[in-house]
């Protein structure tokens, strides 16, 4: 069918064999971002001579860890211009998190307002719970945004769609109801995909870039496509993103 592979939002570190994770991601030429929690694993990894051809490292702060580790926006900004890839970033307003809301917010509005001097950088930005204050807070950032893994209403999709905004979609999304309605939604040429390894069904202990295949089906069933048109928009949506 065609050889090319891609996983735009994943956590290589949180896998026991991660630089086996590496190097398979390499033997199979499959163009990846690997994401980070907190700037100080970035400032790990990126000290080991990160040196792979289709992995791309992202700088990353989960907004889950942004009140428990809030000193460690200094690093982000320091490492700032090390990278075209910023993520895992966002705001999640879960239950859990409802106390964390400001602090979310404090250090989600300091990244993006860094963006914003930067038209380059790629972002890969995570909403749960929280689409509108995220789409808010990204409102007038010129450079390529990646909604990973959106589960918000359809209104705040419109709005992110008109914006020119990209989607990452994975295998978990296409098994609710939800997850169709949404990817329905979304246009063609908004579409990459990710696995967010190790989070969803099959990649919990093993990483493998089959995961692809169900949501190739898919798009070519929900959204009656030619799976070699499919592929041909998604390499074509990828180095839209890259440019």
């Amino acid at each position: 069918m065609t050889d090319f592979y891609m996983d735009m939002h994943m956590h290589f570190d949180l896998y026991k064999n991660k630089y086996e994770v590496l190097k398979y991601i390499e033997d199979k030429k499959s163009y990846t971002i690997a994401v980070t929690n907190l700037p100080d694993l970035y400032k790990k990894y990126y000290a080991e001579n990160w040196n792979y051809k289709y992995i791309r490292l992202a700088l990353g702060f989960h907004p889950e860890l942004a009140a428990q580790y809030n000193d460690q926006i200094r690093t982000f900004k320091k490492f700032f211009q090390t990278t075209s890839y910023i993520g895992e970033v966002g705001l999640d307003y879960s239950v859990k998190n409802i106390r964390n809301i400001e602090k979310q917010k404090e250090v989600f509005k300091q990244i993006i307002d860094l963006c914003k001097s930067d038209k380059k950088k790629i972002i890969s930005v995570h909403t749960r719970k929280a689409e509108r204050d995220c789409l808010k807070i990204l409102d007038g950032f010129e450079g390529r945004v990646i909604l990973h893994w959106y589960t918000g209403n359809l209104r705040d999709l419109k709005i992110a769609i008109s914006r020119g905004y990209f989607f990452s979609i994975n295998q978990q999304m296409i098994k609710s109801q939800n997850g169709k309605n949404i990817i329905n939604m979304i246009p063609i040429d908004r579409i990459v995909i990710e696995s967010d390894a190790p989070f969803t069904d099959g990649l919990h202990t093993t990483y493998n870039i089959s995961f692809m295949n169900d949501i190739i089906e898919y798009l070519h069933i929900s959204k009656e496509l030619d799976k070699q048109f499919i592929y041909a928009k998604l390499q074509e949506n990828f180095r839209k993103i890259l440019l």
